[in-house]
């Protein structure tokens, strides 16, 4: 069984307020607490300073200047208890390269050099523009902050997740079977480079085996909480390509209902990380200042609305 179309996105006020108090619960449930978060303007001006000493595109059509500010977050609330500030820095201009290239469907511009990256990386081969040049450039650099381990699995996260945006863009308004529950969890670990983001968490100087059983619910939390947390303005926007809409044209539900059922994995997965993890205080802290920092990171860009979001359950 399939069905032609992903659910439409809708503006109705009811809607968008259950939308915000969902999402204000959510926050409550995880026992987070939303503040204001400012990016600090020198760090800011010192992440930019660094791409533009490596070259990187700051102007133009491949320009990563308006999605620094992501990588900056990253830099200051996500990956803030790393101890490393060069790791933190790597992480910060990946973050920033990776959300550009990401946004290339949505600006429009030609995938054909995307469909050759995977292959001119493995074999050494000169990217096809100054983007992709710069995330090849980016992800040699991995086993400079990371054990070999780690550093082959955040590669090949990367790789993926090239994949996963052509993959998008292939698939594009592709029936939705409902015969295949499990496709938009695919979708979303292969574009969403949630290994690697996950991995980052933990410093480079901690052995593997203290966090690895807990990386499946660690990625599910790195990615469902990103989509939580975007629902809301995904839903302004009118976007229906979202894992949200996903879930609820594979599962036949409704969107609120397919927002609920991804709640609730994710306080499962985050509470098995934390049994998961209480034997090995150094992971455990780790996983806990990266999760209250990634809110944080969500917070400072305003794109997401928290501030929206949290004035609605406030008043409530």
């Amino acid at each position: 069984m399939s069905i032609n179309n992903l659910s439409t996105s809708t503006l109705d006020d009811a809607v968008l307020a259950s939308i915000r108090q969902d999402v204000a619960n959510f926050l409550h449930r995880c026992g987070l607490q939303y503040q204001d978060f400012i990016l600090d303007e020198a760090l800011y001006a010192e992440c930019l300073q660094e791409a533009i000493n490596r070259g990187f595109p700051m102007d133009g059509e491949y320009s990563i200047r308006a999605h620094m500010p992501n990588g900056v977050s990253m830099f200051c609330a996500g990956y803030a208890h790393l101890p490393d500030r060069a790791t933190r820095m790597w992480i910060c201009l990946l973050t920033g390269v990776s959300t550009r290239i990401d946004d290339i469907l949505d600006d429009g511009l030609d995938l054909v050099h995307l469909h050759s990256f995977n292959e001119n990386f493995v074999n050494c081969r000169p990217q096809g523009n100054v983007l992709l040049s710069a995330l090849d450039e980016l992800m040699r650099e991995a086993h400079y902050h990371y054990s070999p381990l780690v550093a082959n699995m955040i590669i090949t996260s990367s790789l993926d997740s090239i994949s996963g945006i052509m993959l998008e863009h292939g698939t594009n308004n592709m029936q939705v079977s409902t015969d295949a529950p499990s496709y938009p969890d695919y979708c979303r670990v292969l574009g969403g480079a949630a290994s690697a983001y996950s991995l980052f968490i933990f410093p480079s100087t901690m052995q593997y085996r203290q966090f690895i059983q807990s990386m499946p619910d660690v990625m599910f939390v790195v990615n469902a909480v990103n989509d939580i947390l975007s629902y809301y303005k995904e839903e302004i926007e009118g976007e229906t390509t979202n894992y949200v809409s996903l879930v609820a044209a594979s599962g036949n539900l409704t969107k609120r209902d397919a927002l609920h059922g991804i709640i609730e994995k994710t306080m499962q997965a985050h509470h098995n990380i934390l049994e998961c993890l209480k034997s090995c205080p150094e992971a455990y802290d780790s996983y806990l200042g990266f999760f209250y920092g990634y809110i944080n990171y969500h917070a400072a860009l305003k794109r997401y609305k928290l501030e929206e979001i949290m004035l609605e359950a406030s008043s409530a």
